[in-house]
């Protein structure tokens, strides 16, 4: 689900194109809130489209993301809903970088549908299935084990890593065969 940022600034009666304050943040927590319960109730996951913003400072992202988009998950009792970045301007792009690297909590910004940058850090086994799971939009970890010739248990762990870093999606699949988990992209 895109999250349109500017759309929201202009309801909220925000004149300017530049996000810049911790207090002009919590403007946006109502929004934020049911914003993410709606993802959360539609199995998706909540791209921030920074497209019409001009710049948003490391005090916007740090409050607006990292402090509210937790505090409004656990306080709806919310599960893991993967949120990603859109239409990053080159100045934010920096701030996020600053603020999610300083952090280290990944999160991904998409340069396009195709490609995407990592923001915060992610070990390079962890990167490389992402990229998988995102080429392939969905995957278990038999798929994964084939594919980089490892053990089912050791692909099981990596994806179960992205999901509770919530870089992933996961739906439960009971078949004959027993029960799976299949993990799902943006």
């Amino acid at each position: 689900m895109v999250l349109e940022l500017f759309d929201e600034k202009e309801k909220l009666g925000i004149p300017a194109t530049d996000l810049l304050t911790r207090p002009l943040a919590r403007k946006f927590i109502p929004w934020l809130g049911s914003s993410l319960a709606k993802c959360a109730g539609s199995f998706e996951f909540a791209e921030f489209s920074f497209k019409g913003i001009d710049t948003v400072d490391t005090s916007f992202i740090d409050e607006l993301i990292i402090v509210n988009c937790l505090e409004q998950m656990k306080k709806r009792k919310l599960d893991r809903v993967p949120i990603s970045f859109s239409h990053l301007s080159a100045s934010t792009l920096d701030n996020a970088r600053s603020v999610f690297g300083n952090k280290g909590i990944p999160i991904l910004c998409w340069k396009s549908r195709e490609d995407f940058e990592l923001l915060g850090h992610l070990e390079n086994k962890l990167s490389r299935t992402l990229r998988y799971l995102i080429a392939r939009k969905e995957c278990t970890a038999v798929e994964l084990a084939k594919k980089e010739g490892i053990a089912i248990n050791t692909a099981s762990n990596r994806l179960l890593k992205l999901y509770k870093l919530s870089l992933a999606l996961r739906k439960e699949v009971i078949s004959e065969k027993g029960r799976e988990y299949s993990y799902y992209s943006a």
